[in-house]
């Protein structure tokens, strides 16, 4: 899931979750001190446990209507000091007790806390505004809900029955209930933000941690290890799987150019010391002429042929480095055309076949392709590959009678030509390394100079043109190379009907 969309998801519960625990806990809380004091509150609910007042109004109300039924009855029964003391003993359960007026002195009282003060502050006989549903409030000395019933004694006395219900006792409980929830409150906007904390840490936080870890990893060059993230929304792994791709790239890149570096220098080294061997000879050469060692016409002659030789071989050095560096950059410019494989290959292999007969060797020619079969090419560049390959299997041909062979096979999109030779062969542990750069094997190396370059060059063309090259050899045996040419293939005529 998108991270997005978890922060979104998340969004609802850290809202709903406080509110829902926090009238939980209210409601707990309301219940466990109605169950506590023993106070019925199913017949108006929660309205009670949050207007208090109100609850210790509805706590006497029952007595307060006995009270008043008696005085309807039967009022002699408030002489009765029996019966006043069952009611202010029912009273005191709620936190209450009876005070009985009569012409304005008190003649029960159920507290020994009651005072004068209080006492003066009772309302007077016929006041309206102490009902069932509200009372009357008094405070100063102390917070008490006044009930009052008037009545008249059978002497014409006139009366007040009070109950007295003692705020002071109750609102403590009440304080200790909203401190509670308060510490709820709390509890839960804790509990809360700690969820979402460990939730943006999981999702955000941990996975950049990693991310950065291993930024100081590619930093420090160790570009070994990728970044694993076990959490996360689709875009932080997005987020590392680019990083991980990163690093791979950039370890390629660091790599091929270790690569490429240690190449350049095998590259310098063997030029260096292919150089070297025609210059010695030269210089030895150009001093036995100077010194007069070549005192005849045959020995200056032959010494002179010997400084050419070696000059051009160094010409060639020189030509295949320039060439390969040009290559290597793409500079050279290819003039692809379309040229019959056949025509092409007739000429090249009569000038192949002159060259091998004065060197000794014997050619071969066989051609497997259709008359018109046509390929994609540069003349030029691919000649360069043809002499490149034939060059190497004179070079390496250490057999009394060498022997090289073509052969062109047509498959149905490519080309296939096969140069073949018997020369001195490959070992298995060479072969894959052949079309690398610089490249000899050691026994290549000491039988026969070069720069190295040119299966590399051939190995840069052949790719150019599309195709692929590749070689098989067994040592002593001799070796062959294989490349490929992309064919021209003739779109189908289209039939159409008249």
């Amino acid at each position: 899931m998108k991270a997005v969309n978890k922060v979104r998801l998340i969004y609802l519960p850290a809202i709903i979750l406080p509110i829902f625990v926090m009238i939980v806990s209210i409601l707990a809380l309301g219940f466990g001190y109605v169950r506590i004091n023993n106070t019925d509150i199913s017949a108006d609910g929660f309205e009670r446990f949050v207007n208090p007042l109100k609850t210790m109004n509805n706590s006497t109300k029952e007595i307060y209507r006995e009270l008043e039924e008696k005085i309807l009855t039967d009022p002699s029964a408030l002489e009765d000091k029996g019966y006043l003391e069952d009611v202010n003993r029912r009273l005191s359960e709620k936190d209450s007790y009876l005070l009985l007026r009569k012409n304005q002195k008190i003649v029960y009282r159920g507290s020994k806390d009651s005072s004068q003060a209080l006492e003066e502050k009772l309302p007077a006989y016929g006041n309206d505004e102490s009902d069932q549903d509200r009372g009357f409030f008094v405070s100063k000395p102390g917070n008490y809900l006044v009930k009052q019933q008037d009545f008249e004694y059978q002497d014409g006395g006139k009366g007040s029955v009070f109950i007295m219900t003692d705020l002071g006792a109750v609102l403590p409980h009440y304080r200790n209930i909203i401190i509670q929830v308060c510490f709820a409150v709390v509890g839960v906007l804790i509990l809360t933000s700690t969820f979402l904390s460990w939730f943006m840490y999981r999702e955000f936080v941990g996975p950049i941690r990693e991310l950065k870890a291993g930024a100081e990893r590619i930093k420090d060059g160790n570009l070994d290890n990728d970044v694993v993230i076990r959490s996360g929304g689709e875009e932080i792994r997005e987020l590392c799987d680019s990083f991980n791709e990163m690093r791979a790239e950039l370890k390629d890149s660091i790599d091929a150019r270790m690569v490429y570096e240690k190449q350049n220098r095998d590259l310098i080294s063997n030029i260096s010391h292919d150089l070297k061997t025609p210059i010695t000879a030269i210089k030895g050469y150009v001093e036995g002429i100077m010194d007069g060692v070549a005192d005849t016409p045959e020995k200056m002659d032959r010494y002179i042929k010997t400084i050419y030789n070696k000059a051009n071989d160094m010409d060639v050095l020189i030509n295949e480095l320039s060439l390969y560096s040009k290559i290597d950059s793409n500079i050279i410019p290819y003039n692809f055309e379309r040229i019959n494989i056949n025509a092409y290959f007739k000429d090249c292999v009569d000038e192949i076949g002159a060259d091998l007969e004065q060197k000794g060797m014997m050619f071969s020619y066989r051609n497997y392709c259709s008359e018109n079969a046509m390929v994609t090419a540069d003349p030029e560049q691919l000649k360069r590959v043809i002499n490149n390959i034939i060059n190497n299997a004179c070079k390496y041909n250490n057999k009394a009678k060498g022997k090289v062979s073509i052969t062109l096979t047509e498959f149905d999109r490519k080309i296939q030509v096969e140069i073949k030779d018997n020369g001195m062969g490959i070992s298995k542990e060479d072969l894959p390394h052949i079309f690398r750069r610089t490249y000899r094997a050691d026994m290549s190396r000491n039988s026969a100079g070069g720069s190295g370059l040119g299966l590399s060059i051939c190995k840069k063309i052949i790719e150019e043109h599309g195709g692929e090259i590749w070689a098989e050899s067994k040592l002593r045996a001799g070796t062959t190379i294989f490349f490929t040419l992309n064919k021209v293939l003739e779109k189908p005529k289209e039939n159409k009907n008249e």
